[in-house]
């Protein structure tokens, strides 16, 4: 039995401009979960990032992982 590994996405933030690439990052992790059989909910991600960058002020280097069943975690750090 293959065991799966989780998906990850690292995005640059800006508190002017948002994420960098948003759509971008986020076709790209769907077309990844859906090679692997993952679980992915493309609005639910969006939301996410959006509620863990809302109200930042300074630059930032966002992490989204993905596990098989569709369970997010983000972090978020400043650069």
């Amino acid at each position: 039995m293959t065991r799966m590994t989780d998906l990850e996405e690292t995005m640059q933030f800006d508190p002017d401009e948002g994420i960098a690439d948003l759509d971008t990052h986020l076709d790209r992790l769907k077309a990844a979960a859906e090679a692997q059989g993952f679980k992915f909910d493309r609005h639910a991600a969006r939301n996410e990032l959006q509620a863990a960058t809302f109200g930042k002020r300074r630059a930032a280097t966002a992490r989204l992982v993905l596990s098989s069943t569709g369970a997010m975690a983000i972090e978020v750090k400043s650069t």
